[in-house]
């Protein structure tokens, strides 16, 4: 793949799909590391395995060692990404994954900030919501949503809950925009509660396919995408009855799904496809996209985002979810492309601009890729304190993608001073506003 010192576009890649980056397997060629991306199911489809969190936190641990001066951290940084072919084998699919996804565990501060609370179905309020008493939260919440504004969102959207626990709608948009906000755990239990309140909810159920897709739940993904055609009122006839299918709320399982059961949803969706004649179902054209990732057909799943764009072009999460595929069919250059036009829609879109950087990196822009987690980072904390909201919890998995990227450029310094949390520096550094 060759290499790219511009990760910006100004115009839409025509190819656009969806998908995440999920294939990076980082290869050493001519003694420079560059990300690749690994085949792998839908938005994640190849999920870290605990034994890689484990080595990526051993690998972590030892370049960070107190007994050791900051050049030597950052020797053993540059080392382990220079000449440890095997973690990177490992890692490959991690890094386009933590694009769509919040898998790697959240570092200790961000868990120390978002705590207790754990009401409905295992979710973690915030402690320290100011707008928990807000007449009409929900609408106000709404308004910021559209305004890009994803982590006052969620105050205002948990602030509704906590005043209406039934309100599913409230758990709809709270599920969404916490994927949105690269934090697919907290997603998938709001959408599940969602569900179990208004089993019929089209949104959540796509929704929680594509975060289902994203965290490796493949099986669960699949079932979600199949409750979707049993519940549209449009394609149900298309399901004939089973007795006895498990319910959307049953433990979640990490095994590939079964290639006669992924089969046979593909076919349900590919028949209302067909039924439909010339006219085009953005919603169901998402669906089939998700099906395609998850069997690996990338070309396929882009032909079917590209499709739902025809007729959504201003929808920012399609475009996000076409970068996605392309980057997972080797097509990081495009995929950018994609990313960028989901950013020019909504900048506030916090994933995007994190998969924008993985991408970033597949192409050796480090630098590139580095302002934009930062920008990522800026906007979450920035967005908590114009709220006065205490102890801005921000995705671990940013810092972590940051910390890579900044040991690839050489700069021992500024990879010190993201293993702090100093994000105040780093902004000065790359001359980014605070």
């Amino acid at each position: 793949m060759a290499e790219r010192k511009s990760c910006s576009s100004r115009t839409g890649s025509k190819e656009l799909l969806w998908s995440s980056e999920h294939r990076s397997q980082p290869e050493l060629s001519s003694g420079k590391s560059a990300l690749n991306s690994e085949s792998a199911s839908e938005l994640e489809l190849v999920p870290p395995t605990q034994a890689r969190l484990t080595k990526e936190q051993r690998w972590g641990s030892a370049l960070l060692s107190r007994n050791h001066s900051l050049e030597e951290e950052f020797e053993r940084a540059k080392a382990a990404v220079e000449s440890d072919t095997e973690f990177w084998d490992k890692m490959q699919a991690e890094w386009e994954e933590m694009a769509r996804r919040n898998w790697i565990s959240e570092n200790q501060e961000a868990q120390n900030q978002v705590t207790i609370s754990a009401s409905e179905k295992g979710y973690y309020f915030h402690t320290e919501n100011p707008f928990k008493d807000w007449p009409g939260a929900f609408e106000e919440g709404l308004k910021r949503l559209k305004e890009g504004d994803l982590p006052v969102t969620i105050l205002f959207m948990e602030a509704a809950i906590l005043q209406d626990p039934g309100d599913a709608e409230a758990w709809q948009f709270l599920g969404i925009t916490q994927a949105e906000n690269e934090n697919e755990q907290a997603a998938i239990v709001a959408l599940q509660r969602c569900l179990e309140l208004q089993p019929n909810n089209l949104k959540a159920l796509m929704a929680l396919a594509v975060s289902y897709t994203n965290t490796g739940h493949q099986q669960d993904a699949c079932e979600a995408l199949k409750n979707w055609i049993k519940q549209n009122p449009k394609y149900k006839y298309l399901v004939k009855s089973k007795k006895g299918s498990p319910g959307l709320t049953r433990r979640m399982s990490k095994s590939p799904v079964d290639s006669s059961v992924l089969e046979g949803v593909k076919e349900l969706y590919l028949e209302a496809a067909h039924q439909n004649g010339d006219m085009i179902d953005p919603d169901l054209q998402t669906g089939l996209g998700v099906l395609f990732h998850l069997s690996g057909e990338f070309n396929r799943a882009i032909d079917a985002f590209n499709a739902a764009l025809t007729v959504r072009p201003e929808d920012y999460s399609l475009w996000n979810r076409l970068g996605a595929t392309l980057a997972n069919g080797d097509r990081s250059e495009e995929a950018v492309e994609a990313y960028t036009r989901a950013l020019e829609i909504q900048p506030g879109f916090i994933r995007s601009r994190y998969n924008l950087g993985i991408s970033c990196i597949n192409l050796g822009a480090y630098r590139e890729a580095v302002s934009n987690f930062l920008t990522a980072l800026s906007l979450q904390r920035k967005s908590r304190n114009q709220q006065q909201v205490p102890h801005p919890a921000i995705s671990g998995n940013i810092w972590a993608a940051l910390r890579i990227a900044l040991s690839l450029m050489d700069q021992p310094e500024l990879f010190q001073a993201a293993n702090l949390g100093d994000l105040d520096v780093l902004l000065r550094a790359f001359n980014l506003d605070p």
